[in-house]
């Protein structure tokens, strides 16, 4: 089965200390993996994600975490920039731009389709950042910013410290400036 642990902030310019001191709390670049038991996962069409997730714009300054399976088709619709097609024996995982409208920093004119393979025993980490718009129509001209941080893993059996003891086969990281 795929294992994903997704760490993602959110921030706006007022709580990112630009002219003081810094208020964005900074997520740890790995977390432990938490007990799972909502039963049997379906590797062909489900993953097992932990999402650790602190949203400064909503109020939401302290990373909280969730675990539980989600299908293919629910993490594309909500997720459009990392993709997943599981075999038998490996997972192909893709990565596309987030938001072809409201990003505004750079993002790769073409990555390779699957971005990579991973087998069975596998562990990999994409990183990306970026400034987005608000809104699209203009009523509100200001911008937000998102990190993310992928560790993926394809195991039979997760364990608690299955990415933080990982050797990642595969590093990506498309973190730039945004400032």
């Amino acid at each position: 089965m795929l294992v994903l642990q997704h760490i993602i902030a959110r921030w706006d310019k007022a709580t990112r200390g630009a002219n003081g001191p810094v208020r964005r709390p900074r997520l740890a670049p790995v977390y432990a993996l938490p007990a799972h038991d909502g039963g049997a996962i379906d590797g062909r069409t489900e993953m097992l994600l932990h999402q650790v997730h602190s949203d400064m714009i909503f109020g939401q300054p302290g990373p909280t975490e969730s675990i539980g399976a989600i299908a293919r088709a629910d993490w594309l619709r909500s997720h459009p920039a990392l993709g997943w097609l599981a075999h038998p024996d490996r997972v192909d995982i893709g990565l596309s731009n987030p938001s072809e409208h409201r990003l505004q920093t750079r993002w790769p004119a073409h990555l390779p389709r699957p971005l990579f393979a991973l087998e069975r025993g596998e562990t990999a980490r994409i990183e990306w950042n970026g400034r987005f718009r608000t809104s699209l129509f203009g009523s509100n001209r200001a911008s937000y910013y998102e990190q993310h941080v992928y560790w993926l893993a394809f195991t039979d059996a997760p364990t608690e410290r299955l990415f933080l003891d990982a050797q990642p086969k595969k590093v990506i990281d498309l973190t730039g400036h945004m400032y």
